[in-house]
């Protein structure tokens, strides 16, 4: 369900749209816990509940909200509850009312939830109350669980003369929130303030992440995990530091060195390193072009009608191709020549552009951020991409919803050009459609492979409520599974499931790497064999792979030297 006003998915566990501040309609607001105004003062922290149609707020003893500063007027404003929602109406007070960056006299603002406001010169926030349970379901906590920290001028890392003797230390600049969850299972978000990057954290990682004031060495991090989890898991807080660490959020690791500028060679090294790693190539301020684009006419798409045409697209299509298989042929264009080709291509452009834009509309829908978007290569293949990071705030179905959304309109696409295959006579016109078909429904199907980091494998993880499904699920196949076995412990269902879904994805890594490879060598042995003298040409294919695919070769390479250094590490540590 959208808001009648600006767009955005609303909950059906709040009477309002937390976009806008829209009263949703058909909502009765009193069958609602109430909105809050919370602020502090000598005594703590108040708060408000906005119980009544009209909360007035100033100075003077006969308001409801009592705010003792000169800055405030006797009767300073007043929060009003209407068909519309709420918006709060300054009453000509002197030093005025402030909503985010407006400050107004003898006007009204409407007021969204998470709403910061300033009256006179005492900051408040408007909230819907976290902690209440609204409609029988648990709410994601609000801004008052965050913990920011504001950057200090100097920091000092501990120092460490060896890895479990390292000090580790949480850098300041950071954002901790629990998402939403409709099952009470506990997740949250990490954000680093000062980059603005994410990370998904699980109940383990919040504990370790607690944990990091720069007093507990890693030795104690291993024991006080030991304590609570009953596992001696030295691997995962090496792993889980070093994701820390890598989104700078964390001081005082062993071998971690103070930023500095390094000479021009190890950088010019560093670049190319990076370039190889990940090819990409991004642009940000998308987030503004796709708010537009959601404005005007994308909302449309999420409306019922628009998921009801959405779903009759593909599943009319799926019928279309069959009709169209009867009299169409596969790699054949009905004699378009030249001409065919181009149109294909663009085509598949096209689809690849809306794919991508379906992600971001979806993110504009719930009211979240587009943070940039670009193209990147995966062993030598070109992929577009959005970064839907902002999503990881939202709830898990909203997630789901955003993550499905670029298939689903692939699917879509093929399902229109199905049609035209099946039943448009021209046939040219409908060979190109047949063609483009096919490949588009063999991409949809690609997409939702579980199997590949991609749509399909991020839905299902999300479906699970397992953010790390593809490498618990490999660890466990790797080394869980045979330790149950050696020792005489049966695996229950749900560990026969993460171990047939970690040997698909183990066979699955195989199989596509293979696939890599061997295209690979097709296209590059094209070019050389005739250009190069026998031997040469197989050097080169050798090193022009190699290179393709050199992050899965560096990534197998730094996973393996890094387990042996711990592995010393460690017992030289046990034995010291």
């Amino acid at each position: 369900m959208l808001c009648h006003a600006c767009h955005v998915h609303l909950r059906r566990d709040y009477p309002y749209c937390l976009h806008c501040g829209t009263l949703r309609k058909g909502a009765v607001v009193d069958s609602y816990a109430a909105p809050e105004l919370r602020w502090a003062d000598a005594a703590g922290e108040r708060v408000h509940p906005l119980v009544k149609p009209t909360t007035t707020i100033g100075r003077s003893p006969d308001n409801d909200i009592v705010l003792d500063d000169a800055s405030v007027s006797r009767h300073h404003a007043r929060v009003v509850r209407n068909a519309e929602g709420f918006h709060l109406e300054d009453l000509n007070s002197f030093n005025g009312t402030t909503i985010g960056r407006r400050t107004f006299h003898g006007d009204w603002a409407p007021l969204p939830d998470e709403s910061k406001l300033h009256i006179g010169d005492i900051p408040l926030r408007f909230a819907q109350p976290r902690s209440a349970a609204i409609g029988s379901k648990t709410m994601v906590r609000g801004v008052e669980h965050s913990i920011l920290l504001p950057a200090p001028e100097t920091e000092e890392a501990p120092t460490a003369t060896g890895p479990l003797t390292a000090r580790p230390r949480r850098r300041s600049g950071w954002a901790l929130k629990q998402v939403p969850d409709m099952r009470g299972d506990q997740q949250w978000v990490l954000r680093n303030t000062r980059t603005g990057q994410y990370l998904q954290l699980d109940e383990r990682d919040v504990f370790l992440w607690h944990q990091l004031d720069g007093e507990n060495t890693v030795r104690d991090l291993l024991f006080a995990y030991a304590q609570r989890y009953g596992e001696l898991a030295l691997p995962r807080i090496e792993r889980t530091l070093r994701t820390f660490a890598a989104l700078e959020l964390v001081r005082g690791l062993h071998g971690q060195r103070e930023a500095e500028k390094p000479p021009l060679l190890k950088r010019f090294g560093q670049a190319v390193l990076k370039t190889l790693l990940r090819m990409e190539v991004s642009v940000k301020g998308l987030d503004s072009v796709f708010g537009r684009m959601y404005r005007s006419f994308g909302w449309r798409f999420f409306t019922r009608t628009g998921v009801v045409g959405l779903w009759l697209c593909i599943l009319g299509g799926i019928y279309a191709m069959a009709v169209a298989g009867a009299h169409q042929n596969l790699f054949d264009i009905n004699g378009a020549g030249v001409w065919g080709a181009v149109v294909i291509a663009a085509g598949y452009l096209v689809a690849l552009i809306v794919h991508e834009s379906a992600h971001a509309l979806a993110v504009k829908s719930y009211g979240r951020t587009v943070t940039r978007g670009g193209f990147m290569l995966m062993m030598g293949m070109p992929f577009a991409f959005v970064d839907t990071s902002d999503m990881w705030f939202g709830s898990r179905w909203s997630r789901i919803v955003v993550t499905l959304s670029g298939p689903l309109s692939t699917a879509a696409i093929a399902g229109m050009l199905a049609a035209v295959a099946a039943w448009v006579p021209a046939p040219q016109v409908s060979g190109i459609a047949y063609q483009l078909a096919f490949g588009l429904y063999l991409n949809t199907l690609y997409n939702l492979n579980p199997l590949m980091p991609l749509d399909g494998y991020q839905a299902l993880a999300d479906a699970l409520r397992l953010p790390r499904l593809r490498e618990e699920a490999s660890a466990y196949f790797t080394k869980g599974i045979w330790s149950d076995i050696k020792a005489g412990r049966k695996p229950g269902i749900k560990q026969i499931g993460m171990a047939a879904y970690g040997f698909t994805a183990v066979v699955g890594t195989g199989l596509f790497v293979l696939l890599g490879f061997l295209a690979w060598r097709d296209r590059l042995g094209g070019l050389v064999e005739e250009y190069l003298p026998p031997g040469i040409d197989v050097l080169v294919i050798v090193l022009g792979i190699g290179l393709i695919m050199f992050p899965i070769w560096y990534r197998l390479f730094r996973k393996l030297t890094g387990f042996i250094k711990s592995r010393k590490a460690a017992t030289a540590e046990v034995a010291a």
